[in-house]
């Protein structure tokens, strides 16, 4: 017999036992059978041996409330373990499947259809009884596409138009695709990178994926599979639809995981009425399509605690039962495995550890299951503690893997012992990360016709969209239309368009558009930057002043911070990587860290800043303070940090209104002795009376929930001390402080891999909607939040939406409650106790159930933007498709402002929103007094982006000891330098291109935008080259205070402003014929002709 264990340690003599010999012999006479008080771990082992023992496929039936730890129980002892989630919404709906969803759902089909293998497949009730597109239908909506061979083209193109995939300008989301010229850059569904392969002629020259940020090429390929990306499509012309099962082998194995809960789910499923639907088979047609098909139900709970039954008189193992409304027949088996209680006669059990001896004494082998180095070297160092060997005549083993429960084989005297049975440590659920699938952030701004710009010579105007006009040499070419006041027209060059930046003010109230001719806009200019001046030398003092207070300067990662570290349960991603490495750089610098952590609710901030206190106390032998603006929020990572931190000795404490007035004033006591290492809590921490021994580390989470007296009091609690800001949609300040470079910033982008986009839908107060956003949430066991922000209404709008369902719990929490009935109502939700939430904003923050992934709010138009994207992160933060429902008044106008925050949040990109959101924002609201009066003036008179452009340079001017210059040089050339429309179709991405050649600072940057630009769209053609050259002369141009350089055929005109000097030349070029080398002659002649080293 084959071993199911992914391991050599295991003999197969294991399962030659008469229990397991005699479990195979009734499978094979094609009984069906019952298998009652049974563990999730327990019947991963036998499902995995059967898989391995039998040549047939096997069918798992299991719930959406059990599939995930139980695919990580099964994964533990099986790596060829496929599963076919459910589509998640209704086909009668307008709401479409996650593209992830059905890249996922149509790999396993094709996996199903063309591996030999014998596959293990997990199914819910809902995936199992939506149909599907017959296999040999589906065997011919892929494309597979491999290096060198030859593809024709156009036919490429057609094929992903009908596989139901979007043709965008550039590729920033699945089952989108992008043309230039004879490359084609394509997201597929079924895969996490986007891919561009490149043609010649009908030949696949090149297969790379590329990322999606910075659209560069990553990784070569040899081949590429791409899958369907519209299932609906095919489902509503298909009339012969079929099932998951068609596409298994005939003689496939079926197992019920649970029958209780399998028939829970199912009853949910029937709330939908979707018994007569077209696209779902009922579940009683599913049990006589498959009468032929051998059974094996599982039950956790004994068969005559969840059914009636009677026992045929022949065999006393034979039994009828009930259950989905049908009497069953099965041959009841006892299984062979025994929990560590039984075995031991125990009531209870503190420690398992305890008992080892006992269990080597009593001749059981033992196998210690771990996730990681961490938690193998903790096992380690707890046996060694109790002298027990690991060299124990081969008695003891370890295993990678992850297992809910332990369990012994007696007749093999074996026992499993999973690190969480150790540690006690709850259960984590299934994740892994999506290494590289986050939407772009352009560097440039995006224009619409309509909005108000800033050109930096020309003042403030309205944007009037692109025109194409002939140059001075005759070539057709874009120009940005801008009206400035009395109806004066301005034609922008789209290679300048970088002197073009949308106009943010300090208030919504829109300025006057500046008048071309005057010189207002120049006198308005010049006092922003004298201001500006003054302003960057502030900050820069400010710097050098918590410099000198320095901080404390930590040592390398102790033994122990290494542990911790890799102690973390899963992988990290690239930009958690990132941000703790800058993080700990930071902590072992001489000056005090100012750090913000970006990033989504769930993508990782937490365990960041659990690395940085972690450090603090170990290797700084300090105290940590963690800020938080609720007590939802600080009883929430009290126990995170309490869960994390558990294999350590470090004590954390937590100062909260749920606790008595004496528990929080003896835990500020033990502050100030040094006795609690991380301390929890709201603004109360802030408070004269808290004082700490040797504070090293403030950790502030959500900083724009606090008030301003909060954040006074935290500019003197900062003094001399690290401290990590973390927040999903920053306040102003804190966003253009890091916008500045002044403050620290790392960004998480990168989402759990399983993390589905969140499906956001605006619409009126509808009880249609709300019904149906209920019964699907409930149909897969989920739940639901229901925001209401009325204390005094709250009750009568639950009444309400208590009559439009049924079989429903409801429970309200608000923040007039008494703060135990808040603790325990959040505690019965997160158990599954409540199916719906009734709650004001006091979820904002804080509550994490991943069970929960729809949310109702009532009345969005009444709330913030920044309050909207927080509370949307509530769901989400698990692998299913999460829906965020925003209900605006039935027959009511909503205001422009209301209107433009929910469009944003529509418009935000799918992973990574945060910093999108935050300058939205930003845009509607206004910069405000972010800087103080005098500089908010500033910021209105010139526009927030030319303010931070303009405070940019003159902080790196004083850093670098020298005037600080405002200078854009004007170009002008009689050679054809440009992007041609051939070469770069799409106009904002040319747009794009001449923006960021324009910013560029250096000649680095111009050399990354070439190799760039070859990448993306190809060979470089020869206007392009002339394009980057004279962007590089341009760098040197603007670096040396030029102000004008006008080139001729062989002249150069040159103006250059130096110490309020202006001195003007003609030169003589030489004949260019290389364009490098005219480059190189050119900067020669200006250094040669100005007297610049």
């Amino acid at each position: 017999m084959i071993n199911p264990y992914k391991s050599t340690i295991f003999e197969s003599k294991i399962f030659k036992s008469m229990i397991f010999e005699n479990f195979l012999e009734k499978i094979e006479s094609k009984t069906s059978i019952l298998v009652d008080d049974i563990l999730d771990s327990e019947i991963a082992f036998l499902s995995t041996f059967l898989n391995q023992n039998l040549k047939k496929d096997i069918l798992i039936i299991s719930t959406d409330r059990r599939k995930d730890l139980f695919y990580k129980n099964l994964s533990s002892f099986n790596e060829n373990l496929l599963e076919f989630l459910s589509w998640e919404t209704m086909p009668f709906e307008e709401i479409k499947p996650s593209l992830d969803i059905i890249g996922q759902r149509f790999d396993t089909l094709n996996k199903l259809l063309f591996s030999k293998k014998n596959h293990l497949l997990i199914c819910t009730p809902h995936s199992l009884l939506q149909k599907i597109i017959p296999s040999n239908i589906t065997k011919d909506l892929s494309i597979h596409l491999k290096i060198n061979e030859i593809f024709d083209f156009d036919n490429l193109i057609k094929k992903l138009f009908s596989l139901g995939y979007k043709k965008e300008t550039i590729v920033s989301d699945k089952a989108q695709f992008a043309i230039r010229g004879y490359i084609i850059d394509v997201f597929p569904t079924n895969l996490d990178h986007p891919y561009r392969i490149e043609f010649f002629s009908d030949e696949i020259e090149s297969i790379r994926t590329f990322d999606i940020e910075t659209q560069k090429s990553v990784e070569k390929k040899e081949s590429l599979d791409i899958f369907l990306a519209d299932e609906f499509k095919f489902l509503k012309d298909e009339k012969n639809l079929t099932n998951i099962f068609s596409y298994l082998k005939d003689d496939f194995l079926i197992i019920f995981d649970d029958l209780l809960e399998i028939e829970d789910s199912l009853t949910a499923l029937n709330s939908l009425k979707i018994k007569n639907s077209k696209y779902f088979l009922s579940f009683e047609n599913f049990l006589n399509e498959t009468k032929k098909n051998q059974k094996i139900y599982f039950s956790e709970k004994k068969i005559d605690e969840i059914s009636s039954i009677s026992y045929k008189q022949k065999d006393a193992n034979e039994i009828t039962f009930e259950i989905f409304q049908k009497h069953l027949d099965a041959l009841l088996f006892k299984h062979p495995f025994i929990t560590y209680l039984d075995f031991l006669n125990l009531e209870k059990l503190e420690h398992i550890l305890d008992h080892i001896e006992m269990f080597l004494a009593k001749n059981l082998r033992i196998i210690f299951f771990y996730q990681n180095d961490a938690e193998k070297k903790h096992i380690e160092e707890l046996l060694d503690k109790k002298n027990i060997s690991l060299d124990n005549d081969q008695k003891i083993f370890f295993e990678t893997g992850f297992l809910s429960s332990g369990f012994i084989i007696q007749d093999q005297n074996l026992c499993i012992i999973p690190y969480n049975e150790i540690t006690k440590r709850k259960i984590i659920r299934r994740q892994k990360f999506r290494e590289a699938y986050h939407s772009p952030t352009n560097s440039y701004h995006s224009l619409e016709v309509g909005d108000l710009v800033v050109h930096f010579h020309s003042g403030i105007g309205k944007y009037l969209g692109c025109e194409k006009l002939s140059n001075h040499l005759g070539i057709e070419t874009e120009f940005l239309l801008i009206e400035y006041a009395k109806g004066s027209k301005l034609y922008v060059p789209i290679s300048q368009s970088h002197l073009v930046t949308k106009y943010i003010g300090s208030t919504e109230s829109s300025p006057d558009l500046t008048q071309l001719g005057s010189n207002k806009w120049q006198k308005t200019k010049i006092l922003a930057q004298n201001q500006i001046i003054g302003y960057a030398s502030d900050l820069l003092h400010i710097q050098a002043t918590r410099e000198l207070e320095g901080g404390f300067e930590y040592c390398n990662d102790s033994e122990e911070t290494i542990l911790f570290d890799l102690d973390f349960p899963y992988t990290e991603t690239a930009d958690q990587k990132k941000a703790i490495e800058d993080l700990k750089n930071d902590m072992m610098q001489k000056k005090a860290m100012d750090r913000l952590i970006l990033g989504d609710a769930g993508y990782g901030k937490t365990e960041v800043a659990m690395r940085a206190a972690f450090k603090a106390v170990y290797d700084g032998k300090k105290q940590v303070a963690v800020l938080v603006p609720t007590t939802v929020l600080a009883m929430q990572h009290f126990d995170t940090f309490q869960e994390r931190m558990s294999s350590f000795p470090i004590t954390i404490d937590v100062v909260s209104r749920f606790k008595t007035a004496k528990e929080n004033r003896n835990t500020l006591e033990d502050v100030k002795k040094g006795k609690v290492d991380i301390l929890i809590g709201t603004h109360r921490i802030l408070s004269k009376d808290v004082s700490f021994k040797d504070l090293g580390l403030l950790i502030v989470d959500e900083e724009q929930r606090f008030g301003v007296r909060a954040k006074e009091h935290l500019k003197k609690f900062k003094k001399g001390v690290d401290c990590l800001t973390l927040s999903a949609t920053p306040i102003p300040r804190t966003l253009y402080m890091s916008l500045i470079k002044v403050k620290e910033m790392s960004v998480i982008n990168t989402p759990p891999q399983d993390r589905l986009p969140i499906k956001t839908i605006i619409s009126e107060n509808d009880d249609e909607v709300i019904i149906n956003a209920i019964l699907r949430e409930k149909s897969r066991q989920g739940q639901i939040f229901f925001i209401h922000n009325r204390v005094e209404s709250i009750y009568k709008r639950l009444e309400h939406v208590k009559k439009l369902t049924k079989n429903s719990t409801f429970a309200v929490v608000h923040g007039q409650m008494a703060t135990e009935d808040v603790d325990l109502t959040f505690h019965k939700f997160k158990k599954g106790e409540i199916d719906i939430l009734f709650s004001t904003t006091i979820i904002e923050n804080g509550i994490d159930v991943p069970n929960a992934n729809t949310i109702i709010i009532d009345r969005a138009d009444a709330f913030g933007l920044s309050d909207l994207y927080q509370l949307r992160g509530r769901v989400g933060r698990w692998n299913r498709a999460a829906y965020a429902y925003f209900l605006t008044p039935k027959n009511k106008q909503i205001s422009e402002i209301s209107q433009k925050r929910l469009t944003a949040l529509l418009e935000a990109p799918s992973f990574g929103g945060g910093m999108a959101i935050a300058m939205r924002d930003l845009e509607i609201r206004g910069a405000g007094d972010i800087l103080g009066i005098k500089q908010s003036g500033q910021i209105s008179n010139i526009g927030f982006h030319l303010y931070c452009k303009l405070l940019k340079r003159a902080i790196l001017s004083i850093q670098n000891k020298k005037e600080a210059s405002f200078i854009e040089t004007k170009m002008e050339f009689s050679y054809p330098a440009y992007l041609p429309d051939e070469y770069i179709p799409h106009e904002n991405l040319r747009m794009e291109i001449y923006y960021r050649l324009g910013e560029a600072q250096s000649n680095k940057a111009i050399d990354d935008i070439s190799i760039e630009l070859k990448d993306r769209f190809g060979a470089i053609p020869e206007p392009v080259k002339e394009l980057l050259s004279f962007s590089k002369i341009k760098i040197f141009a603007n670096t040396n205070s030029f102000t004008h350089l006008k080139f001729g055929d062989f002249t150069l005109f040159c103006e250059r402003l130096d110490k309020h000097k202006r001195t003007q030349k003609n030169l003589i070029l030489p004949k260019k014929k290389d364009i490098l080398k005219f480059e190189e002659d050119v900067i020669a002649i200006l250094k040669k002709s100005f007297d610049i080293l």
